[in-house]
């Protein structure tokens, strides 16, 4: 069976014999997947590396599988993009997180804009964030991807806007530029605006800190569509797909 269909398990700690998993990767493998010893799995590190592995000891809170040496496999994008987006209700942050990874997103950064509906502070914000990263690391063990996604602290749309020293793109409909044809380069940064749209105060801060306004086509989106789109064109432009 080839490497890239077998269940993928984050392990950050990964190294060569014996791993033991966390409580939540062996209650994954055991009683969701019904993994049992002798089974082959993949481990990775989000740093780059891969092992295939044998499950040696199967249980739901403490299973060790026996990892070969570590492989270096890059599935990652050429193009590395920072998205940021505004946080917006339910669970269309969740599906934003998860889509972003699959499609190759180097980090994301959650902030806090003049007409978010969701509003988080202090410390249900950073439980937050820790949920979201947890979204990535499943993200990137279904994609097949080594490097996993980073899910920055929620902030402030001018904090975010001032530190993007790269090609930078304001989500905009009405924009002249369009996906197709704005300038990019590999390293960029896209921002992506809450269900009600930007402030003008807020566009002129990122036009202010360099970002162009490009539009996603004759239709308006949804804000938890907008990334999906994005970074599948910038994958197309790039020659991904």
């Amino acid at each position: 069976m080839m490497s890239s269909m077998l269940p993928r398990i984050f392990q950050p700690n990964l190294g060569p014999g014996p791993n033991q998993l966390s409580e939540e990767a062996s209650h994954h493998l055991v009683r969701v997947l019904r993994a049992a010893p002798g089974d082959s799995v993949v481990l990775f590190n989000g740093q780059g590396q891969e092992a295939r592995a044998i499950l040696s000891e199967a249980h739901p809170k403490q299973s060790i599988c026996q990892a070969q040496a570590l492989e270096s496999v890059n599935r990652e994008s050429p193009a590395r993009v920072t998205v940021i987006q505004a946080l917006c209700l339910g669970d269309k942050m969740d599906w934003v997180v998860q889509k972003a990874c699959e499609l190759g997103a180097s980090q994301l950064l959650p902030v806090r804009t003049s007409r978010s509906q969701l509003k988080l502070e202090a410390d249900r914000a950073s439980k937050r964030q820790a949920h979201w990263q947890r979204i990535a690391d499943s993200a990137a063990a279904q994609c097949g991807r080594n490097q996993v996604m980073t899910v920055m602290p929620i902030t402030g749309f001018e904090a975010a806007v001032s530190q993007a020293n790269t090609t930078a793109w304001l989500l905009d409909p009405f924009a002249a530029q369009s996906l197709s044809t704005a300038p990019m380069t590999k390293d960029m940064t896209v921002a992506i605006g809450p269900e009600a749209g930007w402030t003008d105060e807020e566009e002129a801060l990122a036009r202010q800190a360099g970002f162009q306004g490009v539009r996603c086509g004759p239709r308006i989106l949804r804000t938890e569509t907008a990334a999906a789109v994005v970074l599948t064109a910038i994958a197309v432009r790039v020659g991904e797909f």
